[in-house]
C-alpha cells in the first residue's frame, strides 16, 4: 500500500513537473510576442502614434463640442435680454396708457393684476406689473407699520391729557 501510494506521489510530482515546464514555454513565447508586438519596431511605433493622434481629436473634438453649446447658451440667453429691444417691443402709446389705466384706483389695481398674470401681455409689460404689484405691497405693509405706531402713540398721549385733566 505505501509502495501505490508512493508511486501515486510520484506521478503526480511528474505531472505537475511537465504542467510547469508547459506553463514556463507559454510564458516565454508570450514575452517573445510581447517583445516583438507581432511586428517590428516601426510598426510598434507606429502604431502608437496613430493612437496618441486619435486620443488628441477626440479631446479636440470634445473641446468644440463645448464651445459650441456656450455659443449656443450665449446667444440664447442674449437673444431674450435683447428682445425688450426690438422694433416689435411696447411703443410709447402703450405705455401712456398702461400708466393712464394704472393711476385710476379700483380699475388700475385689476388691470396690474390682469397684466401681470396674462400670458398674452408683452414680457416688458409683465414685468412692469409684477414689479409695480411687489412696489405696492411694500407700500401697504409700511403704511400699516406706520399707523399702527401712530395709533399706539395716539392712544398713549390721548391716555395721558385725560389723566391730566381729572
Amino acid at each position: 500500500m505505501d509502495k501505490k501510494v508512493q508511486d501515486s506521489v510520484i506521478a503526480k510530482q511528474e505531472k505537475a513537473a511537465r504542467q510547469q515546464e508547459l506553463l514556463e514555454k507559454k510564458r516565454q513565447a508570450r514575452a517573445e510576442y510581447n517583445i516583438s508586438g507581432g511586428r517590428s519596431g516601426e510598426q510598434r511605433e507606429k502604431k502608437h502614434q496613430e493612437q496618441v493622434l486619435k486620443k488628441q481629436q477626440k479631446q479636440l473634438e470634445i473641446r468644440q463640442e463645448k464651445q459650441e453649446k456656450k455659443k449656443k447658451r450665449f446667444s440664447k440667453s442674449f437673444q431674450k435680454a435683447v428682445a425688450f429691444d426690438d422694433a416689435e417691443g411696447v411703443s410709447v402709446s402703450e405705455w401712456f396708457l398702461s400708466v393712464c389705466w394704472i393711476k385710476i384706483p379700483v380699475i388700475g389695481f385689476i388691470y396690474v393684476l390682469v397684466l401681470a398674470l396674462s400670458k398674452k401681455t408683452h414680457p416688458a409689460k409683465k414685468n412692469f406689473a409684477r414689479g409695480y404689484l411687489i412696489y405696492r405691497c411694500l407700500v401697504l405693509i409700511l403704511s400699516v407699520t406706520v399707523l399702527y405706531v401712530l395709533y399706539q402713540i395716539g392712544l398713549n398721549f390721548i391716555d395721558q391729557m385725560l389723566s391730566f385733566v381729572k
